[in-house]
């Protein structure tokens, strides 16, 4: 049974103005090319609520790199049988593929397929019970909360049974500043962070998943800027990566080799005393916060992270737009 849906119905003027419908859902069909950029710029969490300002006018960029995003039919996708309720496919740059569908009342998932690199190609269906998006119409204040359930399947693992979490809000409303001078005014934020657990030959495994989208509904249906992040943990790895699109081309650029957050590796998970992260450099700021939000250390990395005085417990650790979990 889906878990009751929260609405903070605050800004009543404000948050139906930029409100998410069935009517201004993007269609089969529609794209957006969008311009790839720095996977460590800093992406503005923390900035929520009405009238405030996203400032990515001086993001930088990959130089004549950018991915499409899209909107799919289902039926037509090669995944569609394990995703049968779904009647459309949301395509963030081919890196992942989320499956769903929407009443005039809400917008749910059946599940979603993306690439991780320790298990390959990762089919997650919640043919069992399917997670809730939005309900309609959704605006500034709205929020929710679910459970979903189904099974994982990957070349390495198999078919095995998950369940998750997950907690959807629009979380701001105000301006979205873009290179080349380009500003949008009343754009509506979309926040989504989900969780799926599953059993990995006899270890917990956990994709966490946390994406951003800006939408202003006068150039379109689709987000004119993305932040995603996806995570994998598990005792035995644990791998992050961040993709960041604009509408507007970045005028600054750094080479996809310049760029030291590509891929990252936290080991040992779970941690006892410290632990180490491949690909972050020595001095790089962090920030490791509980399950709750609530700042428990922070630093710079050197070598590694002594972690001796936390309590057990699930954490998330933060570099400059790069998240990783770990268990203590």
């Amino acid at each position: 049974m889906k878990n009751i849906t929260f609405f903070f119905s605050f800004l009543s003027f404000c948050a139906f103005s930029q409100s998410f419908n069935q009517g201004n859902e993007a269609s089969i069909g529609n794209l957006v090319s969008l311009h790839l950029c720095d996977s460590n710029a800093n992406i503005l969490a923390g900035t929520i609520g009405n009238n405030v300002t996203w400032d990515f006018s001086q993001i930088a960029g990959i130089f004549g790199v950018t991915k499409d995003v899209q909107i799919n039919d289902a039926t037509l996708d090669p995944n569609f049988a394990s995703y049968p309720g779904a009647t459309k496919v949301y395509d963030i740059g081919g890196t992942l593929l989320t499956f769903f569908s929407s009443t005039t009342n809400n917008r749910t998932s059946q599940g979603f397929v993306f690439n991780e690199p320790a298990l390959g190609v990762v089919t997650a269906a919640w043919s069992t019970n399917d997670q809730l998006i939005m309900n309609y119409p959704f605006a500034l204040g709205n929020s929710t909360s679910d459970n979903f359930s189904g099974n994982v399947t990957t070349t390495a693992t198999g078919t095995i049974p998950a369940t998750g979490t997950s907690m959807t809000s629009v979380d701001g409303l105000g301006t979205l500043m873009l290179p080349g001078n380009n500003t949008y005014n009343n754009v509506v934020r979309f926040h989504l962070k989900d969780s799926a657990n599953a059993s990995v030959f006899g270890s917990a495994v956990t994709f966490v998943r946390e994406v951003y989208e800006y939408y202003d509904f006068t150039v379109g249906n689709l987000p004119i800027f993305i932040t995603m992040t996806v995570s994998v943990n598990s005792p035995l790895f644990a791998n992050s990566s961040t993709l960041i699109l604009s509408k507007d081309q970045p005028t600054s650029f750094v080479g996809i080799e310049e760029n030291p957050f590509s891929e990252l590796l936290l080991f040992p998970n779970p941690a006892q005393n410290g632990f180490e992260v491949k690909g972050i450099s020595n001095g790089t700021p962090y920030r490791i916060t509980n399950q709750l939000g609530q700042t428990q250390s922070e630093g710079v990395y050197l070598n590694s992270i002594d972690v001796t005085n936390l309590p057990e417990g699930v954490y998330f650790i933060d570099f400059q737009g790069k998240r990783l979990n770990f268990t203590k």
